[in-house]
């Protein structure tokens, strides 16, 4: 058993069906909505624990229902919230979400007591960073208590997972603390500074951005998989999952805890994104974040019915 700590968001999305996404000032009557649990760092915790990983869960919640509601659910599920922070200054983070027919959607957050945890909260948590295998970051808390954790982190030995979403600049010296940085093709465009267009262009991109100090890059495509990236030069495109979706929350934090997961068992590489890669399809196959979470028995199974090989970029 791995033993993951995971530092980020916690919210509650309020989610909408809609036949599409709303442009300047378009109001569109949606469909059924529905409320779940959230927020990347949630997602991420939430997912490792269904993962049978031990799990700590480092973040900001405030002291309402919402609070209360995503504490209980990540209890429930084994996640240790001893060190989740209660605070009356801010409501809990709550995300807006319209999906659209196709499984698209388009999130608006109001980060609330997301953008109360600060650098002393890392500082707290250095112990249980000296005690777990690996901890995921996201971009949904304060650029300086992301930094400062992973510099932490990296300080004690940890394995670090940085899901850069949505993107923020990173100070030169954060790069190294990074054992593996997760972007999609978005937050790969906003790092490299430009364009790309096809495969040889993202190459060299990717490889830009391991000079910087970042050991693993991880570039998720959605439905046509992804690439992996290594300083020691192991580069290769992993494969999708063939599934029908209903809702894509959620899909990219069940890939990224997977991956963590995965690597803190001591799986290769190729056979941790083939693991996480699973677990991403799976949370788009319902809706909602927290819903969507697959168990490990139900990542096992997809596993056991796919076929095909991973190839050299």
């Amino acid at each position: 058993m791995s033993t993951v700590a995971v530092v980020g968001s916690l919210n509650i999305d309020l989610v909408i069906r809609a036949p599409h996404c709303p442009r300047k000032g378009e109001t569109v009557i949606g469909g059924p909505f529905g409320m779940a649990g959230g927020g990347k760092g949630s997602n991420q915790a939430l997912a490792a624990a269904r993962l049978s990983s031990k799990v700590y869960m480092i973040g900001c919640v405030g002291d309402d229902d919402f609070g209360k509601k995503l504490i209980s659910v990540l209890t429930e599920n084994g996640v240790n919230c001893s060190h989740l922070q209660t605070r009356k200054e801010q409501a809990t983070g709550t995300a807006v979400i319209t999906v659209t027919p196709e499984g698209e959607n388009s999130i608006v957050i109001s980060q609330g007591a997301n953008s109360l945890l600060d650098e002393s909260a890392m500082l707290a948590a250095k112990n249980i960073f000296s005690s777990s295998d690996s901890v995921l970051f996201q971009m949904e808390s304060p650029q300086k208590t992301v930094t400062t954790g992973l510099k932490l982190a990296h300080q004690v030995g940890c394995k670090t997972f940085l899901s850069a979403e949505p993107p923020f600049s990173l100070p030169d010296e954060a790069w190294k603390d990074i054992d593996y940085l997760i972007l999609n093709e978005k937050a790969l465009n906003f790092y490299a500074g430009d364009k790309f267009y096809d495969r040889p262009s993202i190459i060299l991109m990717a490889n830009e951005i391991l000079k910087r100090g970042v050991k693993n890059l991880v570039i998720t495509q959605s439905s046509k998989g992804g690439m992996i990236f290594s300083e020691d030069g192991e580069n290769f495109k992993f494969d999708a999952f063939n599934i029908r979706s209903v809702d894509t929350t959620g899909a990219r934090d069940a890939f990224c805890a997977g991956l963590c997961v995965a690597l803190g068992e001591g799986r290769p590489i190729r056979l941790a994104a083939k693991f996480a890669a699973a677990c991403g399809a799976l949370a788009c196959t319902k809706i909602g974040a927290h819903p969507s979470i697959p168990w490990r028995h139900q990542v096992g199974a997809l596993l056991g019915e796919a076929s095909g090989d991973d190839y050299e970029l």
